[in-house]
């Protein structure tokens, strides 16, 4: 069954027309427009769509993350895609913590609009290109933040297992996720727990938290 999509955004002239470009895919069963947030309101509780297309000309950013957790809350099977505003890492990270599937930049074009659709209708998340770019430029920059605070920069093999001790693994469940031996996730934790002068997971969670390197 073909999907139904709501458009909230504005002006009127953009919106109309971007309708009218999509209903030619004939991917969708339905497109409605709202341009403000009470029609959207009503519709969501008269006939919540599958997809749900929120710009960030509509909502301020706090505001953006308040509605989107009453929208996923009361709709749980809403797939919400956010056209944001050049949002830096943090913000879209916390867009996706809230609930969104999908993740477009007003630079996207209309080929990564219909590609983020698709993953949509596979159940996947889709992020833009220019946000994935962000995204490692964000991280490459905390790696080595992180790796300048101590004078013996872990390896990224380390880091990738500091991670996963953040996660709570043991040394046998890192051994069978990375596909290596428990010896040798011994050898790396030891190699951590000297490069980080810390004593034990404790330390290297503590250590992790201090330089971001989770959340």
């Amino acid at each position: 069954m073909k999907p139904r999509l709501t458009i909230f955004d504005e002006p009127m002239l953009y919106t109309e027309g971007l309708s009218k470009l999509l209903s030619q895919s004939k991917i969708f069963n339905t497109i409605n427009i709202c341009n403000s947030f009470e029609t959207l309101s009503k519709q969501l509780q008269e006939e919540a769509p599958e997809i749900l297309m929120i710009s960030s000309n509509m909502l301020m950013l706090t505001d953006l993350y308040k509605s989107i957790e009453n929208i996923t809350a009361e709709n749980k099977d809403i797939k919400i895609i956010i056209i944001g505003n050049s949002y830096d890492v943090i913000d879209i990270r916390k867009l996706f913590n809230k609930g969104i599937k999908s993740y477009l930049d007003k630079n996207s074009r209309y080929d990564e609009f219909m590609k983020s659709i698709q993953a949509l209708l596979l159940n996947e998340i889709y992020i833009c290109n220019h946000a994935k770019e962000s995204m490692i430029h964000f991280l490459s920059n905390e790696q080595e933040k992180a790796n300048s605070h101590i004078k013996d920069p872990l390896t990224r093999r380390e880091m990738e297992i500091l991670r996963l001790i953040c996660d709570g693994l043991s040394s046998k469940d890192i051994s069978e996720k990375l596909f290596i031996s428990i010896n040798t996730v011994e050898t790396h934790r030891k190699r951590i727990l000297l490069k980080l002068n810390v004593k034990n997971s404790v330390g290297v969670v503590k250590y992790a938290l201090e330089n971001h390197i989770i959340d």
